[in-house]
């Protein structure tokens, strides 16, 4: 069977990961990938058939070289490429690479179903996706170190407050100004997701990925689908989709 590789390169890490149709093999996370490392990989795993780049922090115009010397087909995702799904964007060609796959990972999980996908990280976006499988659109947000960053750099005496690992499940209302800020930026995703639920259709499927996607799922008031890996499975069901189209 071929072996593919996929590649999310993110605000904050790079996920790298090996696949044999569907089935996740390995998965890698690099805090800075280079050509030395994407080329050590390449050497301890041969027989590589394809690639898909997926950028929302670099050009990537070095990590495509070091893909295309030594594979045989390696594509990069864009919005006007071959996609499993159709793209109701006005601007297509803006649309972050890493929505398209999230919501293609998404839909191969939940066919035939409408579905808000949520992808909780650095930023948090939030996009729809019909039933029969056309992105509707969606919108972007701060993500929560972003939100308390900048309520401490844009006023006087609010202080630096860093999310805690564990969030709070406990109370929804600060008890002082630490917690406040926290729970404020905290339960202002939380809120989003609900209401861009509410907005959508009835049976309405939420689908979360992203580095806070497990903790904020849990002070949800409704089933939330965390799946970390939702935009790699998206780059690959679009490789293979470009495989066999």
């Amino acid at each position: 069977m071929a072996l593919y590789l996929t590649i999310d390169q993110g605000n904050s890490a790079a996920k790298l990961a090996l696949w044999e149709g569907d089935e996740l093999v390995e998965m890698r996370i690099v805090q800075h990938l280079s050509p030395e490392s994407l080329m050590q990989l390449m050497a301890s795993k041969p027989g590589i058939d394809a690639a898909i780049y997926c950028s929302v922090a670099s050009r990537g115009t070095d990590v495509m070289a070091v893909l295309s010397n030594s594979i045989r087909k390696v594509i990069r995702l864009k919005s006007d490429m071959p996609l499993p799904i159709a793209i109701d964007y006005g601007t297509p060609g803006s649309l972050g690479a890493d929505r398209i796959a999230a919501a293609v990972g998404a839909q191969q999980l939940f066919p035939d179903t409408p579905l808000l996908v949520v992808d909780a990280g650095t930023a948090v976006t939030y996009d729809a996706v019909t039933a029969d499988g056309r992105f509707k659109g969606g919108n972007i947000a701060p993500g929560m170190n972003m939100r308390l960053e900048a309520l401490h750099r844009f006023t006087a005496r609010l202080p630096r407050v860093e999310v805690p690992r564990e969030l709070p499940t406990d109370d929804f209302l600060g008890h002082d100004t630490t917690s406040a800020m926290t729970l404020g930026a905290i339960y202002g995703i939380v809120g989003s997701i609900s209401y861009y639920k509410n907005r959508l259709p009835e049976g309405t499927k939420v689908v979360m990925t992203g580095g806070w996607a497990q903790e904020l799922s849990r002070l949800c008031d409704f089933d939330i689908t965390v799946d970390p890996h939702l935009v790699s499975k998206g780059l690959n069901r679009i490789l293979i989709y470009n495989e066999n189209n």
